[in-house]
């Protein structure tokens, strides 16, 4: 078995081409850089360094061995002392029934323009300004009544709005205004009826018919279930409203009579520190494109989906 600590004395001669200053490299004492060229002769059965007019010179073999020797040195120090890059992340906080709708899109995005970048959906709205602030979030899909200076918020165009329900709900049977929606149970998704002073919160508690009876639960899917089995009827922006219809089976129309369904408002809020970055502005870009996908017919007409 070869000595590994010999590789680094003859890295030393190779560069150095004096025992002196070699073994001043190595932080070896000249006799002990001696005892470790005599070795290394006799692994190469060659001399490596030969005198010359009172300087030492390289042999043919040791002068290929220079550029072998600097590549394996490279290399071992890149395994003692190199380590990974961390891993960058990408965090955006938003309400449970658009991470349905973005987390894919999102996770695609940052494999093809970033894929150092691991994407973190943050679902519902905790302290959200201080975590922007902070850095441990990167951007938030909510509302606010309020931003702070440092802070950009982009509001979205309105999004249509659909009504969801069971397949075989009364509703679907005939002529019914916004307004008359709230003979059935409203469901409140979570915390997204906070609208405190600097608050983030979804919006959605803007569309339920007020008046009627409301059940507040934690989270989009038990909304869904709720729907599946009760005369509930939940009112979201249509692209979240098709998907979820798809994905439990649930009907989707528009009250035929009366007001139009409110529309959807959402914004995009992060902090100025990222208003420059384009992966940032490809993602506040592509979320944009992702939510407004889905407008729907005029108001006057009934969709259906399952």
């Amino acid at each position: 078995m070869i000595d590994l600590n010999l590789l680094l004395v003859l890295h030393a001669l190779l560069k150095c081409r004096n025992i002196t200053h070699a073994a001043n490299e190595v932080r070896l004492s000249q006799p002990a850089t001696s005892r470790a060229l005599s070795r290394l002769r006799e692994i190469f059965e060659d001399e490596l360094l030969v005198r010359h007019n009172r300087l030492f010179e390289l042999t043919p073999l040791a002068d290929k061995l220079v550029g072998k020797v600097e590549a394996a040195i490279e290399n071992i120090g890149k395994i003692f002392s190199g380590r990974p890059a961390p891993l960058e992340r990408f965090s955006l906080a938003m309400p449970d029934h658009l991470a349905l709708l973005l987390t894919g899109h999102l996770s695609n995005y940052f494999r093809e323009v970033s894929p150092t970048t691991v994407f973190l959906p943050s679902i519902g709205f905790s302290d959200v300004f201080s975590q922007l602030e902070t850095g441990r979030l990167d951007l938030a899909l909510g509302l606010a009544e309020d931003a702070a200076p440092g802070f950009y918020c982009r509001g979205l165009p309105p999004i249509p709005t659909l009504c969801v329900c069971r397949t075989d709900h009364a509703a679907l049977r005939g002529n019914i205004a916004y307004k008359e929606l709230n003979r059935f149970l409203s469901i409140r998704i979570g915390a997204s009826y906070n609208t405190a002073f600097g608050e983030v919160y979804d919006g959605l508690d803007a569309l339920r018919p007020r008046g009627g009876e409301t059940l507040t639960v934690p989270d989009i899917h038990t909304a869904a279930r709720l729907v599946q089995d009760t005369d509930a009827v939940l009112v979201l922006p249509a692209p979240s409203a098709l998907y979820l219809a798809s994905r439990y089976r649930l009907e989707t129309f528009i009250p035929a009579k009366g007001a139009a369904l409110p529309p959807y408002n959402i914004s995009l809020i992060w902090h100025e520190r990222w208003h420059r970055n384009s992966i940032h502005a490809g993602v506040r870009s592509m979320i944009a494109s992702h939510v407004l996908e889905g407008t729907i017919p005029d108001q006057t007409s009934v969709i259906h989906s399952r």
